[in-house]
Order: structure tokens, then sequence, then C-alpha cells
């Protein structure tokens, strides 16, 4: 290092020749030249006069003697400053000073000017003793410019203005956090400061810098501590000497103990009553703002109860009235029509006059009988028929929003539980898993589609099933009555089959029943299937979607398959027709692409891209252009086909994928996902107007469909299909599967928990719908 210039010696540590620490501690003059100024006030130093850092600091006290001398006034007084530093005398230390000294016109000698450096910089990184000893509370001078937001106030980085983290040093010689320099070289390869051209790999770590940073830093940590610290030990200080002090007798007389424990006394009720009144003060605020809480509530409860006790009068009134017509309907026509028992026809033949079969109290207790189980419905959803009833009474006016509460309690407490029809199977005795994807009714609800994994599309009468499923139901009753009669008689039946566990045990016909249900047609596809979707106009004109992405159309009557469109370069999810315009359909894929044909074209006419892969896709009922889509990234999108660039609507508020979409009217939506929630959107406001849970939903596809825009049907995961009424949020009615032995088709005791309901459809203008569940098992069930 001796034979090495003082230049080129702070280089090789690390640091730039312009600063000795490779800080620009004032941005407006980081570009001064080394060289000496044209104006010759010497702020400009030549690169000789440099001195090492040691050598800078040797030189302080030869520096002061000459800026005794020599030194310009503002110079002076920047000497002045650093002298007066442990004293408290402290001033900022910037572009005044210096602009000062500029205009003083003669500046001081190259070493007194390296002093004077020299000086700020030790007072700034290390301190004076004064400074030390008065801990972090003692001030600095800095820079003007420089952010002083730590001990270490000196090392700013010119882009963050923070301390300088992981210091790297350019081929300038200017120093930056390694972060700020690499985001900044990122757009310009220009120095900030200089604006030199600097490229990415021009850039070093500046260790000299690093290392005065941390030691900086811990210095100013231990002088925190230390400050902690001298005020712990003032404390026991303190008491210790009030100890000593009562603790010596000679020192203290009587009157002064009494005295001391005056004044304790005093201090120790003040430090009490000061406890007490932050106590009391926090408990005051707590119960205002509890007492503001409660009034509103009150406020709203009282508004309810009016509402509440209007009502009841209305209901009483009418109640009464139609009790008195029902009665004078009873004393009058009743009393002479054919409500007559088979004793008062005896009497009546007997001594020629008729009694009444019986009075209008047995009537009402009949009522009262009958209405008993759906009061006892109306009780369990209570919570969910309250909140709904206040907010259509808070939202309507008079009769009319009872109206509209009294026709959603009404509907909910007539539907009790769904009743087992038929069953059906998809899959053949030899099939250990036949999940069936989708179920769909044609245009005329005559024949369904049943489709699944097995590849098979099988075409059933409706009307067909019912009667077979009616006849093997009937057949089924009369052998439980034979076998009873036996039991009864002792006589052996000489039956083949196991008297325990047949197919003829069952109420619904068992496995016997379904094992003899065939379908009208059947036809294979390449592929597992998806999807289906009649057309709404051509009724013998069937679409599905498969995991090849392919979408084919087919001929029902036929069982052929008259176009095939395969564009989708990923597992196709979903299809469906256009109610307005038959010739059109969509589809959507997991390519994240909705696809939009027509039946007289192999090739689509539009395709909509979308985020993320499209697991659901339908057209609206009403408006032919405008179609929805749920996609996995957790939204509902709405499209208008005639400007397909943007999207007419986004619906967010699902947490996971949206598995399936439908248009319960043309301005509602409806849509489930793997959340295990379903979410009813108003197009207008393209708000959320209610959530439905109940069901279990995380992972598979279990089937959405709608009823008359009131009921929502869907399946789960826990082998159970659950319907939902479109005003309440909880589940109306449910059904559970039971683990179907897949060869004998008698169902077993214990559960399976891989079960899940795959597929739901309910059956237009009716109260009956067809579910089924991975297991290939087909119910038609009728809510009653």
């Amino acid at each position: 290092m001796a034979n090495i210039p003082r230049t080129a010696q702070f280089h090789a540590v690390g640091m730039p020749a312009r600063h000795p620490l490779g800080v620009q501690a004032d941005p407006m003059h980081s570009d001064m030249s080394s060289t000496e100024s044209a104006d010759g006030t010497g702020i400009g130093m030549e690169p000789e006069a440099l001195m090492s850092p040691r050598s800078m600091l040797d030189a302080v006290d030869t520096g002061r003697v000459e800026a005794g001398r020599g030194m310009p006034a503002a110079m002076a007084e920047v000497s002045s400053d650093i002298e007066n530093e442990g004293n408290g005398n402290e001033e900022d230390i910037g572009d005044d000073v210096i602009g000062a000294a500029d205009r003083d016109g003669a500046g001081p000698t190259s070493a007194a000017a390296a002093a004077a450096a020299a000086a700020v910089i030790s007072a700034a990184v290390s301190g004076d003793a004064e400074a030390r000893r008065l801990g972090p509370a003692a001030k600095r001078p800095r820079l003007s410019n420089a952010p002083a937001t730590s001990g270490c106030h000196l090392f700013g980085c010119p882009i963050c203005l923070d301390t300088i983290r992981e210091a790297f040093m350019t081929a300038c010689g200017h120093s930056f956090c390694f972060r700020c320099i690499s985001r900044h070289l990122r757009e310009r390869h220009l120095c900030p400061l200089c604006f030199q051209p600097l490229a990415g790999d021009q850039i070093f770590p500046n260790f000299a810098l690093n290392k005065l940073i941390t030691q900086g830093a811990s210095e100013s940590a231990q002088q925190t501590n230390a400050g902690s610290n001298q005020l712990s030990l003032r404390h026991l200080t303190t008491v210790e000497q009030i100890r000593s002090t009562v603790e010596d007798g000679d020192l203290l007389d009587a009157d002064d103990i009494d005295t001391l424990l005056m004044v304790l006394q005093q201090k120790k009720q003040n430090m009490r009553c000061f406890e007490r009144q932050f106590e009391m003060s926090t408990m005051r605020q707590f119960l205002l703002t509890a007492q503001t809480k409660k009034v509103s509530e009150m406020e709203v409860l009282r508004k309810e109860l009016v509402v509440v006790e209007e009502d009841l009068e209305y209901v009483s009134a009418q109640l009464d009235r139609f009790t008195q017509s029902s009665e004078s309907l009873g004393d009058g026509q009743l009393s002479r029509s054919r409500v007559v028992s088979t004793c008062g026809k005896q009497a009546a033949a007997a001594e020629g006059v008729q009694v009444p079969n019986a009075s209008m109290g047995d009537v009402r207790d009949a009522a009262a009988e009958q209405l008993s189980p759906r009061n006892k419905r109306v009780e369990e959803h209570f919570g969910d028929l309250e909140a709904f009833y206040f907010d259509t009474r808070m939202r309507g006016t008079g009769a009319d929003g009872l109206d509209e509460f009294l026709e959603t309690l009404t509907t909910f407490a007539r539907h009790e539980r769904f009743r087992p029809v038929a069953t059906l199977r998809y899959g053949d005795s030899t099939a250990s898993t036949a999940i069936v994807a989708s179920i769909e009714f044609d245009r005329d609800d005559d024949v369904f589609a049943v489709a699944g994994v097995t590849r098979k599309i099988k075409i059933y009468d409706y009307n067909n099933v019912i009667e077979q499923a009616e006849a093997w139901s009937e057949l089924a009753q009369q052998q439980q009555q034979r076998r009873r009669r036996g039991k009864e008689l002792d006589e052996p039946q000489g039956e083949w089959w196991s008297r325990d566990g047949d197919a003829g045990g069952t109420s619904d016909g068992g496995a016997l029943a379904t094992a003899l249900q065939y379908p009208v047609t059947e036809f294979t596809n390449r592929s597992k299937i998806s999807c289906l979707s009649f057309n709404p106009y051509i009724k013998a004109q069937l679409a599905c979607s498969d995991y090849d992405g392919t979408v084919s159309l087919w001929d029902v009557s036929t069982g052929a398959a008259t176009l095939a469109l395969g564009e989708h370069e990923k597992r196709a999810w979903s299809v469906d027709f256009s109610h307005v315009d038959p010739t059109r359909l969509c589809s959507g894929s997991d390519d994240g692409k909705v696809k939009i044909w027509t039946t007289n074209r192999r090739s689509s006419v539009m395709t909509i891209e979308g985020k993320a892969n499209v697991c659901c896709v339908r057209f609206n009922p009403l408006h032919g252009n405008i179609l929805s889509f749920g996609s996995a990234d957790h939204n509902v999108h709405c499209f208008d086909l005639r400007s397909p660039k943007q999207p007419l609507h986004v619906l967010r508020g699902h947490r996971k994928a949206v598995s399936y979409t439908r248009f319960l009217s043309p301005d509602e939506i409806i849509s489930a996902s793997t959340d295990s929630s379903l979410k009813l959107w108003n197009l207008q406001t393209q708000e959320c107007v209610r959530t439905f849970s109940g069901h279990a939903n995380e992972k598979n596809f279990v089937g959405l469909t709608t009823s008359g825009g009131e009921w929502i049907a869907c399946g789960s995961e826990n082998n159970t299909m659950y319907a939902y009424y479109r005003n309440l949020s909880q589940p109306a009615v449910t059904y559970k599967f039971g683990n179907c032995n897949p060869v004998t088709g008698v169902e077993q005791p214990e559960e399976d928990p891989s079960l899940f309901v795959s597929a739901v459809c309910w059956k237009n203008k009716s109260n009956t719908m067809l579910t089924a569940n991975s297991q290939g098992i087909i119910k038609f069930l009728e809510l009653v």
C-alpha cells in the first residue's frame, strides 16, 4: 500500500476516489470534479491532496491550525461547529456553509480542506468523547440533504435515501444499496449520480463501507441499551438511597419519618388515583360504545316488533274471517252433504233424521294434526325464515312484502321430503365404477339421456320407466303380503330366493326393478363423456362433450353421430344449445377457451379467450347473444357475443373454481363452486343476492339444476342430494343415497366415504327430479 498512489489506495479497499467512504451525502454536489474548482475556492481538491482515512483523522489538529490562519469565515464556522459538538452547540452543515465558502472567494489550502472533511467524518461516524458520554440523545452535525434515520445517517443511499444495505460500488466511484442499483440498472444503464455509462457487470461489493455501517449500527444499539441501563440503575439508586436514609436512625427523628411517610402515602394515592382514572376512562369509553350499539339495535328491534304486531293483527283478522266462513259453510252445506257417518245413516234410517258426521271442531283437530309436521319444519328453519321475513317486510310496503314472505313460507312448509319413485342403473353389473356425468331431458320431457365415464349414452322413455317401476313395486308388495301370511300360518313358501335382503323387499322395487329397466336406445362415444345438451327445437338432436375435447352431435332416433367438432386442445367440460337460435351451441374446455359453433359448419364461428380453465358454459334463456361461463379463476364471466373482446360482467365472490352456472331467470344466475357453496347473482346490480351452504363439494363435479326459478338442487360429496329454496340459504330438503352393492343391488348398512352425488336434473314443470351418484345408481325422486 505504501507505493500505491493515494487515489488508488481508496480503490484497493473498495472505496471511490471522490469520497473517502464512497458516500454521496449531497446529491446536488455529487458530480464535482476531484480537481480544483475554476473559481479557486478550493472545494474541488486535487487527487494528490487526498489522503487515507487514518491520515485525514491525524491531520485534524493541523487542519484546525491552518483553518485559523488561512481558512475563510465559512470554513471556520465548520471547524467551530465540530469543536462545539460535545457542548450541544450544533448546526446543520450543508449547502449553505459550502455556498458561503464559495462566496468568500479565497479557499484554504488542500491540506486544510482535507483536515476539515476528516473532522466532519470523524464526528459523524464515531463521535467525540463528550457525545458518547451524553448517550444516544446527543445530536451530531449532519449534511442538510442527507437523511438522518439512524446513527449511520452519513451512509445514506442516494436512491432510497435510507441507510445503505449490502453496499455495492460502481466503476465511477459511487456506492448504493445492491437492491436499489440493480433495480435502477434494469431501467437505465447510467449512474444515478454522475450519469456515466454503467453496465450490470460494473458494480462491485464495497466491503469496507459495509463494515463501517455495521459497526455504526452496533454502537447505536449499544448506546440505546446503555441509556436504558442507566435509567434502571438510577431508579435502583434512588430506592437504595431512601432505604439507607430511613435505616440510619441517627439522621432522622420521628417528625421526619412522619413527614416522609406522609409524602410516600400521598405519592401512592396519586399513583392509584391515576391508575383508577385510566381504568374508569377506558371503561367509560367501552360502555358508551356498547350503549350506542344497543340503542341502535333496540331501535331496529322496535321497528321489527311494530311490523310483527301489525302483521299479526292482520293475519289474525284474516284467520277469524275464514274460520267464520268455514263454520257457516259446515253448519249449512256440510250437514246436508256427503259428510255423514255410517252411524248417522243408520240413525236416519231408524228415526228419520240425519245426524252430522262430526262437529267442525273435529275437522279443525284433524287439520291441526296435519299441520303439526309442517310447524316442526318451520321451527327447524326458523332462523333462516326470520331473516328472510324481516328482509322482505323492511323492503316491501303493506301487504306486498307479507305476500312475498307468505308464498315462501307456504311453499317451504308444503314440501317435506323426497319420495323415491324408481331406480335405474347406468353401468352393468361388472362395472365397479360408473360415474354418471350428466342427465338431460329432451324438448318435451318424454325421454331423457344419461351419460358418463363408461362412454355410453343411454336413452330412456320416462313414462315407460315409471310404469315398470310401479308394476314391480306392486309385485314386491304382493310378495311381502304372501310372505307375511305364510309366517302367520307357519307354512313353507318354497321360494328359491332368499327371504332376507331380497330384491322384492324394498319399497321402490329394489334391485329387481332396477335390473329389468332397459334403455330405448344406446350408443357409445369415442371418449368419456362430461356433459349432455338436447336441442330445444330439434327433438332428436343431442350434443355431448368428452375428455378428448370433442363436441359431438347425435341423432337420438337413429343412434348415429352426425357431426364432430374438434378444435379444443384439452378436455371439454361443458356444452349447451342456445334457446333462441337452435343452430347455435357453445362449449368450454380446459384450454381456457369458449367456442361458439353452428350445426351447419365444422369449424367454430367465434372463440372467447378465458384466463383459466373453463368448467361450464351456459346460454341466457331469453337473450341469445348473452352467455355465462364459470372458470378456475373463481369468477363467473358474462359475455355479449356482439362484443366479445371484453366481458359484460365479472361476478367475483367464490373462493375456488366455479364448476357450474345456471340461469335462474334472464337476469339471475346461480353458480356452484368447489368452495362448498352456491351463489345467486343479480345481473342488473352485479351483486350476490344470497349464498347457499350446507352441502360438501371440494373437488368433484356434483351437478346443478333449477326448477321454475324457485328450487335449486345440487349433489354433494357425502352421497346426499341437497335442494334449496331460492329465498332461504339453508337446505330445504335432502335425500341420502345408500351404499348399494354393485352386483346384487342390495343396499348395505355401512357407508362408503368415496361415494358422491355426481348429476342432478329437474323435470320441467313438475316436482320430479333425477339424480345419480358415482356408483351409477339413478334415482327418480318426487318432492312431496
